[in-house]
């Protein structure tokens, strides 16, 4: 049985939110009992999604880090698809092991209108 490191990213429905330490703890469950370990959970929050998924706009982005078997893989991937308030997730090997960042807040449209446009000086003018 080979132990390799993985991320899943799930995404929680946005009226599940509240929920969403039941899901982490539910997961983290999962992994442990197929023999797996995991070594970091991070909560990056309620997040716009690039598009609507099953109608919503929004939803609560997490991403566990882990170190499982193929099978333990398998395991929550089917509890993913199961639980009712999943979104989306994805699962990936990671070859390397690197802290992730986590990403920066999103920004509001009123504070970006505040922010003056950034110019490029390095262009040539035509001659």
């Amino acid at each position: 049985m080979t132990v390799t490191n993985y991320e899943t990213l799930f995404i929680v429905h946005p009226e599940k939110g509240p929920r969403i330490k039941e899901f982490i703890e539910r997961f983290n469950k999962v992994i442990e009992g197929q023999e797996g370990v995991v070594s970091q959970v991070e909560e990056w929050g309620l997040r716009d999604l690039a598009y609507r998924i099953q109608k919503q706009g929004k939803g609560y982005y997490t991403l566990l880090q882990y170190r499982a078997s193929g099978r333990a893989v398998e395991e929550l991937e089917r509890n993913l698809r199961l639980t009712d308030g999943i979104l989306r997730y994805l699962t990936v090997r990671d070859d390397e092991a690197h802290p992730v960042v986590a990403p920066a807040p999103a920004v509001d449209a009123t504070e970006q209108a505040d922010k003056p446009a950034a110019t490029d000086s390095t262009t040539d003018s035509p001659a």
